[in-house]
């Protein structure tokens, strides 16, 4: 696979899963998979779950009249058992009780934090002590991502990953990996899927390519639950990386020029660029045209000479060639064909390079 194929889906993945973490909602539990579909469960059920305002039809303890808060409490036991009692040994599915804390506080905002703690070790005595420290270090960890939101939209999606990781680490230990394993077959799931597409994209020739960006739109969209625009993606990147289509340069190679360069506007201005940037951005594919055209002029030039001249002259006639050409740039560009680099013989990107 394409080496930039591959920078395209990790860039993708992890951007989405790194914007993702700097949202306390979304961090709460941060996992896939099985513990995904238990988080989902406790969040569909929510409304069935017992309202302190509730009067549920919860048999009385024998000798003993329950109040209505101690029929919510038993009724939520209950509950928490038979969703989570299977595995709740597991740290991960632990973590994800942070959301009935959330709940509880949010039906009870004075007493829900203690509501929680006598709840927890009624259901579930023999962890509670584990559950009630991975749920404390989470809400700190929680705090922290909210404090540092800002510091972190600054950093470059491999430096947010680090930091949160750092984090994580410095809270949970070894027990971090445990609690954000399934992290990592979301992200193997959501990197194959954008494997697929990019890959597709690249090879579909017979496709307009406003089709391949709504493709790739619908792609990310998908993958990160939300729109392109509100992941904060880079966009500079994903655009260079879609000018990068094998499929999407053939269709720009084909153009006129200024149809060519409308063309590469209007894939900008549908990734999110400004018309400011797109004005900028276009000037500087600009200087890359002439660029290239003065590039290519010089080989063809070169050619000529290499075809026409014995090997002793050779070497001064290149020089005051490439003085013609590049002027200050000429010693750059000798030191670029001694070492059989040549710039002009690289495949043309039109809007990347």
């Amino acid at each position: 696979m394409k080496k930039w194929m591959l920078y395209l889906t990790l860039f993708v993945v992890a951007g989405l899963i790194a914007v993702a973490l700097v949202s306390k909602k979304s961090l709460e539990v941060s996992n896939a998979g099985s513990s995904q579909s238990i988080n989902a469960t406790f969040s569909a059920n929510t409304d069935q779950l017992p309202s302190s305002q509730a009067k549920p039809d919860t048999a009385s303890v024998p000798g003993k009249s329950l109040s209505e808060n101690e029929k919510f409490e038993a009724e939520l036991i209950s509950k928490l058992r038979a969703t989570y009692g299977a595995r709740i040994q597991e740290l991960n599915i632990q973590a994800s009780l942070i959301k009935v804390k959330y709940y509880l506080i949010n039906q009870n905002a004075l007493n829900g934090a203690e509501q929680f703690i006598r709840i927890i070790r009624a259901a579930f005595p023999q962890h509670a002590a584990s559950i009630l420290s991975i749920v404390e270090k989470l809400e700190v960890y929680n705090d922290w991502l909210e404090d540092n939101q800002a510091m972190l939209a600054d950093l470059s999606m491999a430096a947010q990953k680090g930091a949160v990781w750092q984090k994580r680490r410095e809270l949970f230990g070894d027990d971090a990996v445990i609690i954000w394993s399934e992290e990592h077959a979301e992200l193997s799931q959501k990197k194959t899927k954008m494997q697929n597409v990019i890959h597709k994209l690249d090879q579909s020739y017979d496709m307009s390519i406003d089709e391949k960006l709504y493709q790739l739109q619908i792609a990310i969209s998908e993958n990160q639950e939300g729109s392109v625009q509100g992941a904060m993606l880079n966009k500079g990147m994903l655009s260079q990386a879609f000018l990068n289509f094998d499929s999407v340069q053939q269709t720009l190679k084909q153009l006129p020029a200024e149809e060519r360069q409308l063309e590469i506007n209007d894939i900008r201005r549908q990734l999110g660029f400004d018309e400011d940037q797109i004005v900028s951005l276009q000037e500087k594919d600009e200087v890359r045209d002439a660029r290239w055209e003065n590039g290519l002029a010089y080989m063809s030039e070169r050619s000529e000479l290499v075809a026409s001249m014995s090997e002793a002259e050779l070497p001064e006639a290149l020089s005051s060639l490439r003085e013609k050409y590049f002027k200050h740039e000429a010693y750059t560009i000798q030191k670029e064909e001694e070492s059989d680099f040549w710039r002009f013989k690289r495949p043309r990107k039109y809007g990347k390079n």
